[in-house]
């Protein structure tokens, strides 16, 4: 299953990569980290 991105927990945030370990974007929760991808 490839979904393009990874959300990961770490110290009370969500952070998010894409498939290739690259930085996108942190989220304080994991719903808003999902509503950020949508909006891309």
């Amino acid at each position: 299953m490839d979904r393009g991105y990874d959300i990961i927990p770490v110290r009370g945030h969500y952070e998010v990569y894409d498939t290739d370990g690259q930085f996108l974007f942190s989220a304080d929760t994991r719903s808003e980290a999902l509503e950020e991808l949508a909006a891309a």
